[in-house]
């Protein structure tokens, strides 16, 4: 009996000098999860500054008397024409008018002769059932310049037309529409021929213009 309590006693000392370990190991922390930085936001180019300012419309030009017309081709023509010259020539006839017929082959050469500033102009006065007779007329004669027909006109009554009181007459315009000069009246005489004639009236005129 005192041998098996002896025994007894030896285990409970063995079973004291273990240690026990009750504690678990701590569980390893995990790293922190880094969360992904958000992505850097373009932002939109910023709009290139205009480097040319818009340019102002030119001022309209001004005139001294405004008209709309025809051309016995149908063609427009309007007092812009004048901005196109110095001086430009403006020669008033009809198809019924004997001086006007006679001079319509000295004005297809003075046309010829015209220097690069000087503009020429025709406008017939003819009623409607005559405008082909005087188309036919400066066919036949060489014209090829521009003839307005008045019955198709707008303004030119009003600031022109209805002062001319024979036919032909001839009157000649700045850039600006306003008269240079005085008018003539009929078919101009001097020199070799009558488009001689107009040449020496036109150049007067340019001179005028000049201050000469």
């Amino acid at each position: 009996m005192k041998k098996t309590i002896a025994i007894l006693l030896l285990l409970l000392l063995l079973a004291g000098c273990q240690k026990v370990n009750t504690d678990a190991a701590p569980a390893p922390t995990p790293a922190p999860t880094a969360e992904p930085e958000p992505a850097p936001t373009e932002e939109p180019p910023a709009e290139a500054a205009e480097t040319e300012a818009p340019q102002a419309e030119a001022a309209p030009a001004q005139y001294a008397f405004t008209f709309s017309a025809k051309t016995l081709e149908g063609q427009k023509v309007t007092q812009e024409f004048f901005g196109q010259y110095d001086l430009t020539m403006v020669n008033v006839w009809a198809s019924w008018c004997g001086p006007c017929k006679s001079e319509l082959p000295e004005l297809a050469e003075l046309y010829g002769k015209l220097p690069e500033n000087v503009g020429f102009l025709s406008i017939t006065v003819d009623d409607p059932q005559d405008v082909k007779e005087a188309k036919a007329l400066l066919e036949e004669n060489g014209c090829t310049f521009p003839c307005l027909d008045s019955q198709t006109s707008t303004g030119l009554f009003k600031n022109f037309l209805g002062k001319v009181n024979a036919i032909p007459t001839t009157v000649f315009f700045d850039r600006s529409g306003n008269e240079v000069g005085g008018w003539i009246l009929g078919v101009p005489q001097g020199g070799d021929s009558v488009s001689d004639a107009y040449l020496q009236q036109i150049q007067n005129r340019l001179d005028q213009l000049n201050g000469k």
